[in-house]
């Protein structure tokens, strides 16, 4: 008599047991936790100087002035953006209601020659332009030699 061996064969359908997800959720770094299932989507800050000013420029297109909050406390800046958009849809037979949420925050340390209540930012054309002046430093006094008679 032969001996047949049975082959098991996968269902297509994943198993929650399968490809090690609990491990990967229970050791995973902090960080990774409160990131899983989420798409970090913080935009690039272009930072640039001038001899009267820091400017920081952010591309955030399709949101308004009213989504951003900018902050200067003490030696940082903080910008923080969140859009909150909602469609409904109601039909006689059917209801649709989407909702979109993103926010991202930036922080950023500021150098000590700025004035930081003078700090201005505007948004245009879907850029943030932060403006942050430099203090005046005053020129160091000339020395007078003062011959002695």
């Amino acid at each position: 008599m032969e001996n047949k061996q049975v082959e098991k064969t996968r269902t297509t359908w994943p198993s929650l047991f399968d490809n090690g997800w609990m491990e990967k959720f229970f050791n995973a770094p902090l960080d990774e936790f409160f990131t899983m299932g989420k798409v970090m989507n913080v935009p690039a800050v272009n930072v640039s100087e001038t001899d009267n000013e820091f400017r920081l420029l952010i591309a955030a297109p399709g949101m308004t002035k009213e989504d951003f909050k900018v902050e200067a406390m003490d030696e940082l800046l903080t910008i923080r953006a969140e859009k909150v958009k909602e469609e409904k849809e109601e039909k006689a037979r059917y209801n649709r209601r989407e909702y979109n949420y993103s926010s991202w925050v930036r922080s950023f340390i500021l150098p000590e020659n700025c004035d930081a209540s003078k700090i201005d930012a505007s948004y245009v054309n879907g850029e943030l332009k932060i403006m942050i002046p430099k203090l005046e430093i005053a020129a160091p006094k000339k020395v007078k030699n003062i011959s002695v008679n």
